[in-house]
């Protein structure tokens, strides 16, 4: 394993759904960082349950603030900026010498947070940096319809 930040996007919601790619780098993690709420499991850690070996290393990620104040609010942006930022040092600390594996819900790039740590590790290009596509929700949902999502 490389040094470096991979992040994983876990499908929508099914861990029979995840990439074979994302399935052996979760199975070989020895770090694993995710986001997650204060008080909470975490969604994407909850779908790699089982999956991981014993004596992994785990990062929760804890938001600062999620729903308790508005988006568009002074504080709201500067706590998340914070978070983001600290939690760039702290990847690209550990990253310059083992490989860590950020976990993302379906696609880290349709609004995965993993898009805030992404660009700010990728300005600073102190680590390698890779990122594994994942099946977005929307598209579980297009096929629990049972619909084309072209047919209308």
């Amino acid at each position: 394993m490389l040094p470096g930040v991979v992040c994983v996007g876990l499908g929508p919601g099914d861990p029979d759904l995840m990439s074979v790619k994302a399935d052996r780098l979760v199975r070989g993690a020895r770090h694993v960082a995710f986001f997650r709420k204060k008080g909470r499991p975490g969604k994407a850690r909850q779908l790699v349950a089982g999956l991981l070996a014993p004596g992994t290393a785990e990062y929760p990620m804890e938001y600062p603030v999620t729903t308790e104040l508005p988006v568009d609010s002074p504080d709201y942006v500067g706590q998340l900026a914070a978070f983001y930022d600290d939690w760039c040092v702290r990847l690209e600390t550990l990253a310059r010498t083992e490989q860590v594996v950020v976990l993302c819900e379906g696609d880290p790039f349709l609004y995965g947070s993993f898009m805030h740590l992404y660009t700010r590790l990728r300005e600073r290009a102190a680590v390698r940096l890779e990122v594994v596509p994942g099946i977005p929700g929307m598209v579980g949902c297009w096929h629990a319809t049972g619909e084309p999502i072209t047919w209308g």
